[in-house]
Parts: structure tokens; sequence; C-alpha cells
């Protein structure tokens, strides 16, 4: 029987994030100070890149009917 080991990495840094151009739903940025790499959304929920078309729109006007 094997154990598995999870190490958590914990930063002290106080991240100044520098992200790339929106090209997608999402971008990537790099902290200026310690190099550390996190992905963020390009925008909100439901405001453009995750919208899901016109059966979303219709199920949620036919929710708010009812």
């Amino acid at each position: 029987m094997t154990e598995e080991v999870v190490e958590e990495v914990v930063s002290d840094c106080m991240h100044h994030w520098v992200i790339d151009q929106p090209n997608g739903p999402t971008s990537e940025g790099v902290c200026k100070i310690c190099g550390m790499t996190q992905e963020f959304k390009n925008s909100i929920q439901g405001s453009g890149w995750d919208r899901d078309g016109g059966q979303g729109r219709r199920a949620r006007q036919q929710k708010k009917a009812t």
C-alpha cells in the first residue's frame, strides 16, 4: 500500500500580475515579483465569452414566465 503526499505551495508574495491581452475566454498572468503563473477569466458570467446562445436564453425566459 502506498501513501500519497500532497504538498500545498504557500507564497508570501504580494503578487503584481501582468496579464496577457484578451484572446479568448481566459488569459495567462505572470507575477512580476515571483514569476508564478495563473489563468484569469476575461469576462464575467453572462457577458460574452461564456454565453450559451439562444437555447439558454429561451430556457431562462421560460423559467421567468412560470
